[in-house]
């Protein structure tokens, strides 16, 4: 597969998976999805466009090229990449899982989801926008931007979080179970359901609006004021 020859346009899907040393032209647009994951010493185009799926898991890769685009999914779990270039281009979700990321681009927009879940980003840029699910379970996030926008559900699950901030809305579901958070902010709306199980909460805020079912099992909230709004079930 090394010997293969791969011209500046490749149409369909191209699959790479656990090849070595394989050499790609230093501009490459692939219209389909491109498999590279497993695969050892290779060096991305400097200009990579790829309409499909691009695949980069597993891989021994620091760095994305600056000029990256990808129309589908881009997944990077268990790779060395810990920042990404500041001019990417997503079409869909963003898979981090497992890598070394350390920081988020300013203005970074995930039309997809976008799993953060064990690494090590403690912090979020201001201004992140995430079309589908934010998935940020057992990572080292500490606390989330003031202007975050997440279309999809919030997991949030066994992180060191200990607030939210005033006015956070979320498309559909959050998971606060196993975080320190002791206080729910004002104007926090879910969509769905909302757990919250054994967490250490006296009370909820007045103003609190969930669309679907309301977990409140192991806390110490006895009631439910009559202005919180609940679509679903409450179980205590």
């Amino acid at each position: 597969m090394s010997s293969l020859q791969i011209g500046k346009l490749f149409e369909g899907d191209l699959d790479l998976r656990k090849v070595q040393g394989i050499k790609l032209p230093k501009t490459l647009f692939v219209d389909g999805n491109l498999d590279l994951s497993g695969s050892h010493d290779v060096r991305l185009p400097k200009r990579l466009r790829v309409s499909g799926r691009l695949d980069l898991s597993d891989t021994l890769i620091e760095e994305l090229p600056a000029r990256l685009r990808v129309d589908g999914d881009l997944c990077l779990f268990s790779t060395r990449i810990r920042k990404l270039p500041k001019g990417i281009r997503l079409g869909a979700g963003l898979d981090l899982r497992a890598s070394a990321i350390i920081k988020l681009p300013k203005g970074l927009k995930v039309p997809g989801n976008l799993e953060l879940s064990a690494t090590l980003i403690d912090t979020l840029v201001e201004n992140l926008s995430v079309g589908g699910d934010l998935y940020l379970g057992n990572s080292e996030l500490t606390r989330l931007p003031a202007r975050l926008t997440v279309g999809g559900g919030l997991d949030l699950s066994a992180t060191p979080v200990n607030e939210l901030p005033d006015g956070l809305e979320v498309g559909r579901w959050l998971n606060l179970v196993g975080t320190s958070i002791r206080r729910l902010p004002k104007g926090l709306r879910v969509g769905d359901w909302l757990d919250l199980r054994a967490l250490d909460l006296k009370k909820l805020p007045k103003d609190l609006e969930v669309g679907g079912d309301l977990y409140l099992a192991g806390t110490r909230i006895k009631r439910v004021p009559g202005s919180v709004k609940v679509g679903g079930d409450i179980e205590f």
